[in-house]
């Protein structure tokens, strides 16, 4: 079924159902409103008939005297003359002699019409003139009397039953039957005729731009047409029909309206059409003109401001004070040439010198944030006579390169750093691994229970302890400087961590043929710290002395209470020469000696540092020389 709708057939079917709703529900509407005005429900059919034949039999009579008298003579010229459609009669004079007849002659002339006649004499012209016509000759006899009129005629007249011409007598009759059979039904066929026409028309206006089997709108060439222009020519075309019809009779301006109704469901279609499509305004000829002019302005804004960004400021500049002037000019010109006026005129170019100072200044920060943009951070805005306010935002500018200069420098140092950090892992990682496969192999090909398979064998057992070292301070390292390593501060006592260390390293300090000397205050000295912890960062100092210290010499481990801190102090003589800042020295995977052949991860200062930090203490490295000193502080309690 819908897709039988959306056939052109199923569409005119739908029209034509909407066209015939809409006529019968007018037709209804009409009926209801001219019965309740002639009172159908009061009277009845006979009636209104009769009280309605009357007035039309006295405009036939009328109609049929005025086409047969002589306007010049005053007579009949005719005594026997046409019927009038199914009307017939006889003028008679007041004599009641008959001066003409129709026809057709009836056996009664129910119908009586008096008219007056006036002669030149009283009319005024030329002609006699039809002054007046009534069904009641007491009017007339009245008028008679008072000399209004000299004569009067009368016409008789009936309806001839046996004629077969269908004139207003006949419609009349049919109509008014019609009319008063359906005055309880009419209301009826109303409401189902408003029904049918919303629901025909809905379905219209659903169908509207559908063919059958497919769900896409497929608009007909009429609903391409701009939309305003279809709509200009529905309305003033409705407009003239209705004008040409009031200009002609009211039967063809019932036509022409008709005509414009008929049509109305189609503009509605073609309305339907454009919603869907999305195209009702885009699809006018006002929003293409709206749209042409709208690009035509972007193209000449775009014009312009290409060019105005294209000019040096300082032309920008003198380009606004040139058209301030011309608009002042030109108010000056109108208001008149006074003195007063044209001083007020010279008074802005007092000001054009600052202005172009301040403009000129202006631009070399507008140069300067260019070089900044283009990252040439070493360019400085000259800032020497500047007015303080534009100052101060070159030095803003100024300090903003400085800073950049000083990140960009650290990025490079940190991809350096993070190139060497990679470089040394790999190196260190690879040394032990390389000995363990080497060592492996000649295990492999040696016999049994042989000599040198039980040194290979503690070769291999040195090289995985190094490289399992390594690993734990890869992992302790990423943990302490992520902060991601648990810390339990309790109330210490600090010379105890002073004497534990000359306790524990005092033979390994032989060893190595160093000499611990350790000094502390009498006083105790407590503070907050991790005992594990500490441990550590004792361990990862003295293990450096032991290693990197000149043999035959001596190490001082000093603990000093100093203001509100407990400050720890490691001073050794280095066999190796320091060639590194205190920087490069608290950097991971840095050692003493640069060709790494000692053992060690190079993390333990890192790590040393990073625990400080975890216990809101602070390791600071200094060299002065060969001496090496590691200052260790924490706050006091």
């Amino acid at each position: 079924m819908r897709n039988f709708f959306r056939t052109y057939v199923g569409k005119g079917l739908l029209y034509a159902t909407v066209i015939l709703s809409t006529i019968t529900l007018a037709l209804s509407v009409l009926g209801a409103t001219y019965m309740i005005c002639y009172d159908y429900y009061m009277k009845t059919e006979a009636d209104i008939l009769n009280e309605n034949m009357d007035s039309m039999t006295i405009r036939s009579a009328r109609d049929a005297f005025e086409s047969n008298l002589n306007y010049r003579t005053g007579k009949f010229d005719n005594f026997t003359v046409s019927d009038y459609g199914s009307f017939s009669f006889k003028i008679l004079d007041s004599h009641r002699n008959v001066l003409a007849k129709s026809t057709t002659k009836l056996d009664s002339y129910p119908y009586r019409v008096y008219v007056c006649v006036l002669p030149p004499t009283q009319s005024g012209s030329d002609y006699y003139e039809v002054s007046g016509v009534s069904g009641d000759f007491a009017v007339y006899e009245e008028l008679h009397q008072n000399n209004y009129y000299t004569e009067y005629y009368i016409v008789e007249g009936g309806i001839n039953p046996n004629s077969n011409i269908v004139d207003i007598y006949k419609i009349y009759s049919t109509v008014h039957h019609l009319l008063y059979s359906l005055k309880i039904g009419i209301y009826l066929i109303a409401v189902l005729s408003l029904v049918l026409m919303i629901v025909s028309f809905v379905a219209l206006m659903s169908v509207a731009g559908r063919r059958p089997k497919k769900e896409e709108i497929v608009p007909w060439y009429f609903h391409k047409m701009p939309f305003d222009i279809l709509l200009a020519i529905y309305i003033f075309g409705s407009l003239a029909l209705a004008a040409l019809g009031g200009t002609i009779e009211d039967e063809v301006g019932i036509g022409c309206i008709a005509v414009c109704s008929l049509f109305f469901p189609l503009f509605c279609m073609s309305f339907a059409v454009r919603i869907k499509t999305k195209t009702l305004i885009k699809n006018t000829l006002i929003y293409k003109i709206l749209m042409l002019l709208w690009k035509g302005i972007k193209a000449i804004g775009r014009f312009l401001l290409t060019i105005i960004k294209n000019m040096k400021l300082l032309w920008k500049v003198i380009l606004v004070f040139i058209g301030l002037m011309f608009c002042w000019t030109l108010v000056i010109a109108v208001h008149s040439w006074r003195l007063d006026a044209v001083l007020l005129f010279l008074a802005p170019f007092t000001v054009l010198p600052a202005l172009i100072l301040i403009t000129l200044q202006i631009n070399r920060i507008k140069k300067g944030a260019q070089e900044l943009a283009e990252g040439h951070f070493d360019h400085v805005v000259d800032t020497k006579g500047m007015l303080p306010e534009i100052k101060k935002h070159a030095v803003n500018l100024n300090s903003m390169a400085a800073a950049q200069k000083i990140a960009l420098e650290e990025k490079l140092k940190s991809e350096r750093m993070k190139t060497e950090l990679i470089t040394n892992v790999s190196h260190d990682i690879k040394t032990p691994l390389t000995s363990i496969i080497n060592y492996a192999d000649l295990i492999s090909k040696e016999e049994k229970n042989s000599e040198k398979t039980k040194e290979y064998s503690e070769v291999l057992v040195r090289q995985s302890k190094r490289l399992k070292t390594l690993l734990e301070d890869l992992v302790e390292a990423s943990k302490a400087s992520t902060g991601n390593l648990e810390v339990d501060l309790q109330p210490c006592d600090a010379q105890v961590f002073i004497s534990q260390c000359a306790g524990e390293y005092e033979e390994k300090f032989g060893e190595y043929n160093l000499a611990l000397i350790t000094s502390v205050p009498e006083e105790p000295v407590r503070i907050m710290a991790d005992g594990r912890r500490m441990q550590r960062i004792f361990d990862n100092l003295l293990n450096n002395i032991c290693k990197y210290s000149l043999p035959g010499t001596r190490v001082y481990v000093d603990l000093k209470d100093i203001g509100n801190e407990a400050v720890f102090t490691f001073k050794n003589t280095s066999k190796e020469q320091l060639n590194m800042t205190e920087e490069e020295l608290m950097e991971r995977f840095t050692r003493g000696d640069s060709s790494r052949n000692t053992e060690g991860s190079g993390l333990g200062l890192s790590i040393a540092g990073n625990l400080a930090e975890l216990q809101k203490g602070k390791l600071r490295l200094t060299t002065d020389g060969d001496l090496f000193k590691a200052t260790l502080s924490f706050p006091k309690i």
